[in-house]
């Protein structure tokens, strides 16, 4: 029998190389498991599986279970320690009867999960970096699923527990001894501690002397000196899968108590099924009580199948809602973006429009900074409004420029003043003085009539 101690956690190759060139320690790898059994010597075909493991790699695990499985071998686990995670499929390569743990060793299933999201592509998520981050969550999510409902059906395959109380122990995440572990078919029995007693029943060994005068005279007829040199025929039995186990009965069907190995169990081409255990007969099950057990499985496994479609159809409907709900969030993220657009658009465009005003209302201001400029320059006092208005009603240029040609011939000396008839003229005011007065009148006349 070939010993093989599964001691460490369970990893890819490239993680087993990391873990002993980094920390110095080891794991196990499915190459390990391989070259393992290729080192077996082909007369050699018993596994004894020793198991102090916490788990590890779940596709590395599958693959360690599926090469012992395939390996046709006889198989025994044992839990030396923990048994956790992908270490309970390992566990389970090996038939019920044929496993088993150490009082004080511990067991725990659990749901498969992720040790962390690698997926933030930055600090800012853009709608299309959103969108691609929700199908990969939900790319993941079906995949532990998927992963968690493969465990449970090869629990519930192996084990014979119930689905739901299966399910719920993986939910809660918790270490249960080896009584729980019994109960919940995962080993058969606990190991005993073998160490020597003189008080251990199993241990003591009867032997009975024979001391019938008759059947030593029988004995010597037949040239035996004692008993235990007569040569006992033995029947070797094929099972319906092509193993053999020997029964040491040399006539007549094998009977509970007969001495048998190798140990195991086996079913016939009748469907009997005979399990020898510490090399002795320990039960046989005639193949009715077969089909019993065989319906009541297939009736187990027609509930388990019912259980898991509605849970699966419960999933389907979840993650149509919540398809429904990312949906509805893209459309709303397209709109905000669309908004967002336009909102854009339209100050861009108000921005050019504002530019625009801005540099016509830059313009006119120049324009009318050089009108006022002209207007300044080209406005008169009054005064001279008054002077222009008297030379205009004189006559205007040409009376000017005759004006300005004449010689004056009045002098202080020669000038005297009359008075006129008619009153309208004010005493000793010549003709021009006159004219200028009633010229300065009527712009009075106008300044107030304008007020």
């Amino acid at each position: 029998m070939a010993k093989l101690c599964i001691y460490n956690e369970i990893v890819d190759e490239e993680t087993k190389v990391m873990y002993q060139d980094w920390y110095g320690t080891d794991g196990v790898c499915f190459k390990d498991i391989h070259e393992f059994l290729d080192s077996m010597k082909d007369d050699d075909g018993d596994i004894d599986i020793r198991l102090h493991c916490p788990g590890g790699d779940c596709i590395e695990g599958w693959a360690i279970y599926d090469a012992l499985r395939t390996s046709g071998k006889n198989i025994t686990a044992t839990i030396d320690g923990e048994c956790s995670s992908m270490a309970t499929i390992v566990l389970l390569a090996a038939p019920k009867e044929r496993r088993f743990g150490n009082k004080n060793a511990r067991l725990c299933i659990h749901n498969p999960a992720v040790a962390y999201l690698d997926l933030w592509p930055g600090d800012r998520l853009t709608a299309d970096e959103l969108e691609q981050l929700k199908s990969k969550l939900t790319a993941q999510q079906m995949s532990l699923v998927e992963e968690q409902n493969k465990i449970l059906d090869l629990y519930v395959e192996r084990t014979g527990s119930d689905r739901s109380a299966l399910q719920t122990l993986m939910n809660e995440d918790k270490y249960v001894d080896m009584d729980k572990a019994i109960e919940l078919g995962f080993i058969s029995s606990t190991v005993e501690p073998n160490t020597a007693s003189k008080h251990n029943k199993n241990n003591k060994k009867m032997k009975v002397s024979i001391e019938n005068r008759t059947l030593a005279k029988l004995l010597s007829m037949a040239g035996v000196a004692k008993i235990e040199d007569v040569a006992v025929l033995d029947q070797k039995i094929t099972a319906a899968d092509g193993s053999e186990f020997t029964v040491e009965r040399e006539d007549g069907d094998p009977q509970v108590g007969d001495k048998a190995y190798p140990n195991g169990t086996y079913t016939l081409d009748d469907g009997t099924v005979v399990v020898v255990s510490d090399e002795v007969i320990e039960s046989i099950t005639p193949a009715d009580e077969n089909n019993d057990e065989d319906i009541n499985s297939l009736k187990q496994q027609v509930a388990d199948l019912t259980a898991q479609v509605e849970t699966l159809t419960s999933e389907k409907e979840a993650l149509a809602s919540e398809k429904e709900a990312l949906e509805a969030d893209k459309a709303s993220l397209e709109s905000q973006v669309s908004a967002l657009t336009t909102d854009k658009e339209n100050l861009t465009a108000a921005v050019s429009t504002l530019t625009s005003e801005k540099e016509a209302l830059a313009s006119d201001k120049a324009a009318l900074e050089d009108e006022k400029t002209t207007l300044t320059e080209a406005q008169k006092s009054e005064e001279e409004i008054a002077i222009l208005d008297i030379v205009n009603n004189a006559g205007g240029k040409a009376w000017l420029e005759a004006v300005s040609k004449m010689k004056s011939t009045f002098h202080t000396g020669n000038r005297s003043f009359q008075e006129h008839q008619g009153g309208g003229q004010h005493e000793g005011e010549s003709k021009t003085q006159k004219m200028l007065r009633e010229q300065r009148e009527r712009q009075e006349a106008k300044r107030n009539a304008r007020k």
